[in-house]
């Protein structure tokens, strides 16, 4: 990653602070002379300036699809530095859902929940951003090589759980309708106000347009603990009650997601593969591909 202050795209401010992120991109929150903060969200290789765009436009899309639900920050400019594109966006003085889990009482967590619920039925029965992706083993295959190839092919053992497992579904979803997404809704991409309201932060494209997506991310932090990976800590007693009352949700929804939910969330973290930055996380992330490659095998056969 370029540093904030050698980015052309953030050469001309005195105060520039980093936001962490697996995203591939710099993104940095500045204040200008006003004193009014914003987030600038800049590509590091013009190889990149697709995906920048690409992200700015689905942050828009899905500002307007959820508003109702929760809150998405309004995109303020689109421009590019030295040939590298960025786009600012509203800063929102909130704290991500790792930090507001960690100190909520029990009233806290299970309003919480509530509107991750109310947000998932939302995102379940509105349209995706055109053009569509529909959901098909096909897509899902070509995910996994995608990954594998990013990556190095130095994880082509663990990835192999995750394509005997897709291999033995007769069918991804039911229906098999694409619906809206957020794409990374992970608890550092969940932003919490003062009454609990919720925010989303960097939307991305799935491997298709599908909520489970969605619901799989959610899992990998309170099933798959990708926070405590990251340094940071919630109670698992929390986790946990969030995991079970979550599941159930899920499978009210639709009941084939049970079924599917290993496989999902052991892609979840195979999509992080290609972004690790050091071995502890290309290892740990590893692990959890093949340890939820394997329990989604057990768990469609047994299915069967």
């Amino acid at each position: 990653m370029i540093a904030p202050p050698e980015h052309p795209a953030f050469a001309n401010f005195s105060e520039v602070i980093p936001l962490s992120g697996f995203s591939g991109a710099t993104v940095a929150l500045l204040r200008t002379s006003s004193g009014n903060p914003f987030v600038r969200k800049a590509a590091n290789s013009l190889a990149a300036n697709a995906g920048i765009t690409a992200q700015s436009a689905r942050q828009e899309w899905l500002r307007a699809t959820i508003g109702d639900v929760a809150s998405v920050p309004r995109v303020l400019d689109k421009s590019e530095a030295q040939g590298l594109r960025f786009y600012d966006m509203e800063f929102a003085p909130a704290r991500d859902a790792i930090n507001y889990l960690s100190t909520a009482t029990f009233e806290q967590v299970a309003m919480f929940s509530d509107r991750i619920e109310q947000l998932m039925r939302a995102l379940a029965s509105a349209s995706p951003r055109a053009p569509a992706i529909p959901p098909s083993r096909a897509t899902l295959a070509a995910k996994l090589e995608q990954i594998s190839e990013r990556s190095g092919g130095t994880h082509a053992e663990e990835l192999t759980t995750l394509h005997e497992a897709l291999l033995l579904m007769d069918e991804i979803t039911r229906p098999e309708l694409p619906t809206a997404s957020h794409g990374d809704l992970t608890f550092e991409n969940i932003l919490v106000g003062r009454r609990g309201d919720l925010c989303l932060i960097d939307p991305i494209e799935s491997p298709f347009d599908h909520y489970w997506f969605d619901w799989s991310k959610l899992f990998q932090e309170c099933e798959g603990h990708w926070h405590v990976h990251r340094g940071r800590k919630i109670a698992t007693s929390v986790t946990w009650w969030l995991r079970d009352r979550w599941m159930k949700a899920a499978a009210s929804q639709s009941p084939l997601y049970p079924a599917r939910h290993y496989f999902f969330l052991g892609l979840t973290f195979a999509r992080i593969l290609p972004y690790a930055h050091s071995e502890a996380d290309s290892a740990f992330v590893a692990r959890r591909v093949a340890s939820f490659g394997r329990a989604a095998i057990d768990t469609i056969r047994s299915q069967r």
